[in-house]
């Protein structure tokens, strides 16, 4: 632990140095000729005199700050604001006897332009930390007061800074969509202090953000032309933050992922900086909407049997049956019990059957006009919603692709499922690439597991850079509306991070 002789010596040895610096000129103008032990007895006498007045005996103010700081700390109880000066055994950061240090200058201006990132000057009270910064400088040395509520007021603003960064402002989990377990939670307190210590604080604190390609296009779109063009700016300052924020609450991107951005009807295969491929989709229709999302596919089926929904079954198919039992096996359909038995549709008396009491199994076998089409590509998500191929191709030609019941359409996804071989197993891909079309050929079911998943998002942005441009997207779920008043309101900190 420090004591205060070491925080005495943290301030003096500096003030030691530059008057080593000076003696030998003092002595030449002088004529004096000290010694080694006259000059440091000097040097010693001159600072004492500088730091605490002629014949003062009290402890040093850095230590004062230090003892109310700890003394604070334990009157609040647990928070970052506390986490952070214990782990730094309450030695002040911000301030030093004379105003404030390089640090807080850095990361005043860094707060200042919150702007560039998409975040909220006033959020971070920048205006109250200027004006205690300039009283500060002011003030002398003896305002030891004013330096801990300075200490406690900067690092409150960056560590809320730091967390917005990374995580986001909006903490409503309705608007979030849910996270992948086992994501690690961000140390806002470990990351300060490791900014502090670098030496390089400001480009330190930013690298709390997120590294995704679209995340690090969107922002330099937006400071480009916050330099270029204010008027403009001021017109896109909303989306750009609203989408900002969309990204901070996605999971850290790896090597390869496949990413949907449902207003862009559009999957894109992104490796490190580069989109390898891109193909259009189909997403959910306003009534059904294609929620947001964060899973990993872990395998593909070739040839697929479509087991209908039951809501499909009940509110769509319900009714044709009703008129014409034939209407199931004209397409490929078969009926089945709940247990898996089947059932000839003509022995069924559908007007007795009823929305709510329908407890049959409609399954649609392979064929090239199987709702699934060709393949379908299945990961892990509480929607029953996948990726897949579809008979209907004019679909992708249309402009607005928001017409399935929720599941995502994508155009050529032979591309795809090709793709997925070859980057996960290149000693076998022709070999499964081959199984893979036999499959096909003979409308069999086969399924082709991945030993590597690959991350997939299915995002909701209506805000991205196109090259050095900002492109606006339709809101074609209206979910901007919620959002926009989530992001006008005041933050609040999450419990994780209890600003005291």
């Amino acid at each position: 632990m420090k004591t205060s002789l070491h925080i005495l010596l943290q301030i003096l040895l500096p003030r030691f140095q530059r008057r080593i610096e000076a003696l030998p000129a003092v002595a030449k103008s002088a004529g004096a000729g000290l010694r080694h032990a006259g000059v440091l007895f000097l040097v010693l006498a001159s600072v004492s005199v500088d730091a605490f007045g002629m014949g003062r005996t009290t402890e040093p103010l850095d230590a004062s700050v230090a003892t109310e700081l700890r003394t604070q700390a334990a009157k609040a109880g647990a928070g970052s604001v506390s986490a952070f000066y214990s782990r730094l055994e309450y030695a002040p950061v911000w301030t030093q006897p004379g105003g404030p240090t390089p640090e807080a200058q850095a990361a005043l201006q860094l707060l200042t332009q919150a702007q560039r990132y998409g975040l909220k000057p006033a959020e971070y009270n920048v205006a109250l930390l200027q004006a205690m910064l300039d009283s500060l400088s002011h003030s002398g040395t003896e305002s030891m007061q004013l330096r801990v509520r300075t200490e406690q007021q900067i690092t409150a603003a960056l560590l809320r800074f730091a967390y917005h960064l990374h995580d986001g402002r909006i903490t409503d989990s309705s608007l979030r969509p849910a996270q992948p377990v086992g994501e690690l939670v961000f140390d806002a307190v470990a990351h300060l202090q490791q900014a502090v210590r670098s030496g390089h604080f400001t480009e330190y604190m930013l690298t709390a953000q997120p590294t995704s390609r679209s995340y690090v296009r969107l922002m330099w779109a937006w400071q480009r032309l916050l330099q270029t063009d204010s008027a403009a700016a001021k017109r896109v300052a909303l989306p750009v933050a609203l989408n900002l924020e969309r990204l901070r609450w996605e999971p850290r991107a790896d090597s390869l992922y496949l990413v949907v951005n449902i207003p862009a009807y559009s999957l894109q295969v992104v490796r490190g900086a580069k989109v390898v491929a891109t193909h259009r989709v189909v997403v959910g229709k306003t009534e059904t909407p294609t929620p947001e999302l964060f899973s990993r596919l872990t395998f593909f089926q070739a040839a697929p049997e479509w087991r209908v929904p039951q809501s499909i079954s009940a509110n769509e198919m319900l009714p044709k049956l009703r008129r014409d039992p034939s209407s199931l096996t004209e397409r490929g359909f078969e009926l089945f019990t709940a247990a898996g038995k089947r059932v000839n549709p003509y022995r069924v008396n559908w007007k007795q059957v009823q929305p709510e009491t329908f407890t049959y199994q409609i399954r649609q076998l392979p064929s090239a006009d199987n709702a699934l089409g060709n393949v379908v590509f299945r990961f892990a998500n509480p929607y029953s919603i996948y990726l897949h191929d579809t008979p209907t191709k004019a679909a992708f030609r249309a402009t607005n692709r928001a017409l399935s019941h929720g599941c995502i359409r994508v155009e050529k996804p032979l591309e795809l499922a090709r793709f997925l071989l070859q980057r996960d197993n290149p000693a076998r891909a022709d070999d499964l690439n081959h199984d893979l079309q036999t499959s096909l050929n003979r409308s069999e079911t086969k399924g082709f597991g991945l030993q590597a998943p690959v991350p997939l998002m299915v995002r909701y942005l209506t805000c991205e850079a196109d090259g050095d441009r900002l492109r606006v997207l339709p809101d074609i779920y209206g979910r901007d509306q919620a959002l926009t008043q989530a992001w006008q309101g005041e933050a609040v900190a999450p419990t994780a991070l209890a600003l005291r």
